[in-house]
C-alpha cells in the first residue's frame, strides 16, 4: 500500500489534535457550559418556528439576521460583526487570515489549548510567554516582545481558561498600543467577568474580540460564536470564511435566546452566587489549594493526593471535571472544575470531602 499520508503536511502529521476522552457520569462539571437548559416553552417557541423554515434551501450566506440582531443588542454595526459555529471557527479563520510558516504567534500560557493547535496547523513560529507567578499577565513581557518583534497576531483569554484570571482594560490598551499587528481577545467568559473591553475597539482598529453562546448563554450544543472587530478587518476575515457557515436552526435559536435576556441573566446571577458558595466550600477545604476565579470555573490543586488519582476517585463516583495536570508544565497537579447547579455542587463538595479524609 502506498504511503498515502506523505501527502499529509508534515506540521499537520506532527500534531497530535485536539481530544477530549468520552466518559461516563452523572454530573458533568468539565467543560464550563451553563449547567441550566435552555426553558421547555423556549424551545418550543423556536421548535415552532423552525417547522415553518424551508430545511431544502440553503442558510443565509452571512448570518444577517443574527448579526443585526447581535449589532442592537451589543450597539454596534452588522459591518462589525461575523458569525458563525462557534468561536473555535473565528478562531480558526483569524489564524488562517494571518498566520503562515515562520510568521510569530504570540499567547500567554497556559491558556485554551485550541491557540497552540492552530499555530501549529498553519506552521506559526510559537512566541509562548507563561503567567507570573501569582497566575497575573505578564503584561511588561508581552509589550516588551510586542516592541522587538514583528507578531502578525496575538491572542489572550480573559477570563483565562483554565486559570480564570482576567486582564485589565488599562493593561490590553498598553498591548494594543504596542503591537503592530492584530491583537484577539477572547472572552468566551466575559459574561461571568463583564470587563468592559468592547469599548476599546473603536478606538483600537487592530483589536478583534471573539465571543460565544456556549457558555453563559446557554446553547453550546448549537455551535455559534461570533467576532467584533473594525469593518475593515471583517471584510478581509470574510474572504476566508466558508459559505454558509452557520445552520438556520442554529441561528434562529441564537436570535431566540438574545430576545430573552432575562433567562441569560437569571442564569448568570444563580451561576455567579453558586461561584461564591462552591469557592468558598473549597478554600475551606483540608488538602485542596484553590485559586480565584472571575469565570465559571476553578482551577484547583490537592495537596495530599495526584490529581490524576482524585480525577479518577470522582469519576468513580460519577462526578466529571477536567485533569488539566498534562496540559502545560504550570498546571502540573492541578484540575479544573466548572461551577455546576446547587444540587450538582453539593454532591461535588460531599464527595470530595470524602475523599480527602480517606
Amino acid at each position: 500500500m502506498n504511503n498515502v499520508e506523505r501527502y499529509i503536511k508534515p506540521n499537520v502529521r506532527a500534531m497530535s489534535g485536539y481530544r477530549l476522552e468520552s466518559v461516563s457520569y452523572q454530573i458533568k462539571l468539565n467543560q464550563n457550559e451553563n449547567p441550566y437548559d435552555i426553558p421547555p416553552e423556549l424551545k418550543q417557541e423556536i421548535l415552532d418556528v423552525f417547522k415553518k423554515e424551508a430545511w431544502n434551501r440553503y442558510p443565509d450566506f452571512t448570518g444577517e439576521k443574527l448579526r443585526e440582531k447581535l449589532a442592537g443588542y451589543l450597539n454596534v454595526r452588522p459591518e462589525n460583526l461575523i458569525v458563525g459555529n462557534g468561536s473555535n471557527e473565528m478562531l480558526k479563520l483569524i489564524a488562517l487570515a494571518t498566520l503562515g510558516p515562520g510568521k510569530n504567534f504570540l499567547l500567554v500560557a497556559p491558556t485554551f489549548l485550541i491557540y497552540e493547535h492552530l499555530g501549529h496547523l498553519t506552521g506559526a513560529h510559537l512566541i509562548d510567554l507563561e503567567f507570573n507567578h501569582d497566575w497575573s499577565f505578564p503584561v511588561h513581557e508581552i509589550l516588551n516582545t510586542l516592541q522587538t518583534t514583528e507578531v502578525p497576531l496575538t491572542i489572550l483569554c480573559s477570563p483565562n481558561s483554565p486559570t480564570g484570571t482576567i486582564l485589565p482594560p488599562e493593561d490590553l490598551v498598553k498591548i494594543l498600543k504596542s503591537s503592530k499587528g492584530l491583537v484577539v481577545l477572547d472572552e468566551a467568559y466575559y459574561e461571568f467577568a463583564c470587563v468592559p473591553y468592547l469599548k476599546l475597539w473603536r478606538d483600537h482598529e487592530n483589536l478583534i474580540l471573539v465571543r460565544t453562546f456556549s457558555k453563559a448563554l446557554g446553547i453550546a450544543g448549537l455551535r455559534t460564536g461570533y467576532l467584533i472587530a473594525h469593518p475593515q478587518i471583517t471584510q478581509e476575515l470574510m474572504k476566508v470564511k466558508l459559505p454558509y457557515n452557520l445552520n438556520k436552526f442554529s441561528e434562529l435559536a441564537a436570535i431566540k435566546i438574545l430576545e430573552h435576556p432575562e433567562i441569560i441573566q437569571n442564569a448568570i446571577k444563580k451561576i455567579l452566587q453558586e461561584r461564591d458558595r462552591l469557592g468558598e466550600a473549597l478554600r475551606e477545604l483540608d488538602g485542596i489549594r484553590v485559586y480565584p476565579s472571575h469565570a465559571n470555573f476553578f482551577m484547583m490543586e490537592p495537596v495530599k493526593i495526584a490529581a490524576s488519582d482524585l480525577f479518577e476517585q470522582l469519576l468513580a463516583h460519577g462526578i466529571l471535571i477536567r485533569d488539566i495536570s498534562r496540559y502545560h508544565p504550570r498546571l502540573k497537579n492541578k484540575l479544573r472544575v466548572s461551577v455546576g447547579t446547587p444540587t450538582e455542587n453539593t454532591r461535588f463538595l460531599q464527595t470530595l470531602k470524602k475523599i480527602l479524609e480517606q
